[in-house]
This record gives C-alpha cells, sequence and structure tokens, in this order.
C-alpha cells in the first residue's frame, strides 16, 4: 500500500511509479494498533535485529521509514502532529533519556546500531534508567541491536511490545523483514537463544521494504560519523567509568524536566549525597551549573 501521497509525488523517490511512500500493508495495520492504544498512557518497545548477523542490512533504513510511518498515523487517527527528523534518531545509549525528554508526547525514537566495548553495560543500564523515568513520557521507541538473542531477557520478552527481523536474501539483496508479535518473540528467544537458531520460530508475517531513508540520509551519516569520532575519543574508557558518566547525565535530564524536583528528593532517589549532586550540576559550566539551575531543581 502507499501513504503520504502529496509527500511524496510520483519520481521523488528511486524507481517510483505513483504517489506516495510504499509500506506493507500488515505491518501498517500492526502498527496502527499500537497508535491507537498508546494513547492509554502506553510506552512501546520495538526491537529490530538481523538473524543474519550482518551489518548493512537495512535496519536503519527499515527504522526510519517505520517512524515515518508512526507520526502519519498519529495525525491521521488522533490529529496530533509529532514531528520526526534526524533529531529522533540517537546513536549510544546514553543519549537516549535526555532525547526522549526533548521530543513531545507520543514521538518515535530510534537508537540506531552501535556496538563498542561499552556497549552492552551501557545499554541495559539505560534501559533500566528508561523504563523507571520516561514511561510517562509515552514514546514509541526503537532499539536495532545487531543479535536478538544477546538481549537481556527482561527487555526481549516482557519490556519489547513486538521484535522485528530485517535481513538479506541471497546475494546480499536487503528490504526483507519478519514480524513476530509478543507471543512468537517470547518463544524465539527462549528456544533459539541456547543454539542461536532464528529457525526454531515462525514469524507472524513477512514483508518487504523499500530502499531509502525517511530522513535527509546526509545528515544522518553526518551525526553517524561525528558520534563515531566521539565514541573512539572514548574507547579507553573503563565500563564503571561509562555507567558513572550515564548515571550523572541521567541525574541532570531528570532533574531539569520534573517539576518540583529538588535535588536532595532527586538524590536520595540515586542513592547520591547531595554534594555529589551538586559537583555533578556544576560540571557543566555552560547550562547545568548551580548557579544557573531553574527554581524547581533547587534544593530547598
Amino acid at each position: 500500500m502507499k501513504i503520504l501521497e502529496e509527500k511524496y509525488p510520483k519520481g521523488t523517490l528511486k524507481g517510483q511509479k505513483t504517489d506516495g511512500r510504499y509500506v506493507d500493508e500488515t505491518l501498517y495495520e500492526n502498527i496502527k494498533f499500537l497508535s491507537k492504544a498508546i494513547l492509554k498512557d502506553m510506552t512501546f518497545l520495538t526491537v529490530v535485529f538481523s538473524s543474519t548477523l550482518e551489518v548493512g542490512a537495512g535496519k536503519s533504513v527499515f527504522a526510519s521509514q517505520l517512524g515515518e510511518v508512526w507520526t502519519h498515523l498519529m495525525k491521521q487517527l488522533h490529529g496530533i502532529e509529532v514531528p520526526f527528523d534526524i533529531k529522533h534518531c540517537v546513536f549510544r545509549p546514553k543519549d537516549l533519556i535526555k532525547r526522549s525528554f526533548e521530543v513531545p508526547k507520543y514521538s518515535y525514537i530510534w537508537l540506531d546500531e552501535w556496538e563498542d566495548s561499552h556497549y552492552w553495560s551501557e545499554l541495559g543500564m539505560t534501559l533500566r534508567q528508561f523504563f523507571r523515568k520516561c514511561r510517562q513520557l509515552n514514546l514509541f521507541l526503537v532499539l536495532i541491536i545487531p543479535n536478538f538473542f544477546q538481549l537481556p531477557i527482561n527487555y526481549a520478552i516482557s519490556r519489547s511490545v513486538c521484535a522485528i527481523d530485517v535481513y538479506f536474501e541471497d546475494g546480499f539483496e536487503r528490504g526483507y523483514f519478519k514480524f513476530y508479535n509478543f507471543d512468537r518473540k517470547k518463544d524465539l528467544y527462549l528456544n533459539g537463544k541456547k543454539t542461536q537458531n532464528y529457525m526454531v520460530t515462525r514469524p507472524n508475517f513477512s514483508g518487504r521494504f523499500l530502499d531509502g531513508y525517511a530522513v535527509d540520509e546526509k545528515e544522518y551519516r553526518r551525526v553517524k560519523l561525528r558520534d563515531l569520532a566521539e565514541a573512539e575519543a572514548e574507547e579507553d574508557k573503563s565500563p564503571k567509568q561509562i555507567q558513572k558518566e550515564v548515571k550523572e547525565q541521567i541525574f541532570k535530564t531528570v532533574l531539569k524536566n520534573s517539576k518540583g524536583m529538588t535535588v536532595k528528593k532527586l538524590s536520595e532517589w540515586f542513592g547520591v549525597s547531595t554534594r555529589t549532586a551538586f559537583r555533578w550540576l556544576s560540571s557543566d559550566t555552560e547550562d547545568d551549573n548551580e548557579d544557573s539551575m531553574p527554581d524547581a531543581g533547587r534544593e530547598t
């Protein structure tokens, strides 16, 4: 089926023969179901992986197109216009919570595929903090990872609503996916993890998607390269140091965006002293130092 005919008139996209962007109809109906339910104070997590365990299968392209479908449906079903651009993509787990507070309610955010020596420890900590502090933001979060079986069991099974396998066909042909609903992804994880076997469970359905990012591709690649340079500069940090920095960033973000929250209350919640908290805040000389803190964040 085709959507967004006005945005994509014939000739806008490569190989396009009619107006609009193609989306698999069954996938569209499943995302439509979630977009109807999110107004019931819900937050959704979807996992996108590749059973071929290779980079370049098209997971980021697929995730960007999924975001465009989501924002289209929010406007069509609820009259809610949520923006969607490169700002709705983050490349490292530690940026996820900060970005979640920056985008409007009911937005779509995707955490792009990335892996370094600290990735999995940082991801686990960030997801724990996300569901503790960001659930009320009612976001649709897509997590791109290389291997579904590497994801901690609570996020693979209980926290995520569905899982999508984006994979190559013969000759490294892109554009294929398999969809697993809540029950099927649970079976896949429990029955396939031990032997890393993606064939143990049948998907609910399979489909195709076409090439082409739904965000500015040049901007996407520029931001990704910039993040790569930053990640390489941090490569020598220990997992303990990474966790400390993530915790500090989350503290600042929650304090800034939580009305009525004081440093003392939040310090108790995070299990740190107020002295440590104020040191964290003063380390950011531009926005988060003690002298420029918002009134809602001052200790009373």
